[in-house]
């Protein structure tokens, strides 16, 4: 996976990195710009399972944890800012 500075969309690499859950880990990331020097902190999660395993883990329960502060929130379409209300 590839991690791109948000400032200068130069390349990241993981410094180090934490797995909290089966299915969720930190990550710490640096820009590899020097005159950049942007350190930041970034998340992989895994959302859903797309094939299933061929040596299924009877252990692995295929959730997040409870504790991981993740969830998804759908977005708010932007609104109309040429649009006229008509009433």
């Amino acid at each position: 996976m590839r991690w791109e500075c948000p400032h200068c969309l130069g390349p990241c690499r993981v410094r180090t990195s934490k797995t909290l859950h089966a299915d969720y880990r930190v990550a710490y990331l640096q820009c590899q710009n020097p005159l950049c020097g942007w350190c930041g902190k970034g998340e992989y999660v895994v959302t859903e399972t797309t094939v299933p395993s061929g040596m299924p883990n009877p252990a692995y329960q295929g959730q997040l944890a409870k504790h991981v502060p993740w969830t998804f929130k759908q977005p708010k379409p932007p609104e109309d800012m040429f649009r006229r209300d008509e009433s």
